[in-house]
This record gives structure tokens, sequence and C-alpha cells, in this order.
């Protein structure tokens, strides 16, 4: 099973928050250097998630979690999951994957992804 870019999520999630939010971006939780594109900045989305099928030349993953990672105009930034689909959890390719010299700092800074339920401009 691969687990695929939620899209409509995406973009329901940034519109909901939209007046909260500096920048979004989606990419995988656990390979974000390599996979990561920004999709909305200064208040408008620079990728058209209507009709967009891949991200970082991918669609999914069988072992990596796609993730939207938000950065708030208050500094603050939180990473939701956003996918369809299971993964086997299972990394095929080793340690090939997961965290190279370019990457591994940037994945020392990668906060850890969560469900999104309420979204911050609910938070009190």
């Amino acid at each position: 099973m691969v687990k695929k870019y939620d899209f409509e999520k995406a973009e329901a999630i940034i519109e909901k928050e939209k007046g909260l939010i500096e920048s979004a971006s989606l990419g995988m939780q656990e390979d974000w250097f390599w996979t990561a594109e920004t999709i909305f900045e200064e208040g408008s989305f620079t990728k058209e998630l209507t009709n967009t099928t891949t991200i970082g030349g991918i669609d999914g993953s069988c072992w990596a979690t796609p993730v939207l990672r938000i950065n708030y105009v208050d500094g603050s930034e939180i990473v939701y999951e956003c996918f369809t689909g299971e993964s086997s959890g299972t990394n095929t390719f080793g340690s090939l994957l997961t965290s190279g010299p370019l990457s591994s700092e940037v994945q020392a800074n990668m906060p850890n992804a969560i469900p999104y339920e309420k979204g911050k401009s609910n938070e009190n």
C-alpha cells in the first residue's frame, strides 16, 4: 500500500487557516530536504492543487509520510499528516533514504507530524 498526498485536504486546511499562514509546503516527513515544495506563500497558492498529482516528482510513498508544513505569521510552525491510504511502514531501501549529509540537518529540525483536527484558527 502507498500513502498518497491528499491535495484536497491540504487546500482545505490552508483555506481555513489562510489569514494566519505565512507559508505552507507539502513533502515527505522522513525525507523533507529532497521532497518538499512550497505551495502557499504571501497570501496565495504558489501551486494550484486541484489538478496537481505530484510534489517533488512523486505522488506518495510506501514508507514515508506525506505532510503539510505550515509556518504561521506569529512565528509558530505545525506539521500535519496529509495523506490518503496506508503504507507498509517498511523502508525497503535501508539506511540509504534515512538521512544523508545534505538532509541530516533539515531532518533534525523537522517537527513531528500530527493529525489535523481543529487547526490553529480554532485554538483557545
